[in-house]
């Protein structure tokens, strides 16, 4: 399953904030902040402070602690007028290619 905006019920050019959840063993990997007329890789991933980061498994973001699915969880908006050059993080495109190039260098 991918990650992605659409099922939300934010329309339009609106900026949303979400946590990046595992299903399994339910923490908190890192906050997601994206338009919601974007595509979600779009989207600016910021880390929690346990210093998680995602990884990559059977094509799809996984928790890196135990390998669980991620998921969006507690999306909101944060309105329109916020501009995304003050949000501090790292874009979610990086984020999943990184851990698509770790996940490929752990099977090789």
């Amino acid at each position: 399953m991918r990650l992605t905006w659409t099922k939300q019920p934010y329309k339009g050019h609106r900026l949303l904030a979400a946590t990046l959840r595992c299903r399994h063993c339910g923490r908190a990997v890192g906050d997601v902040i994206g338009y919601a007329d974007h595509a979600l890789e779009r989207a600016v991933f910021v880390s929690q402070e346990n210093g998680l980061e995602p990884g990559y498994r059977d094509g799809g973001l996984c928790c890196a602690a135990c390998q669980g699915r991620l998921f969006l969880d507690d999306v909101e908006s944060l309105g329109r007028h916020v501009p995304p050059d003050e949000i501090r993080g790292r874009p979610l495109s990086e984020v999943i290619r990184e851990a698509r190039w770790h996940e490929r260098e752990t099977v090789a």
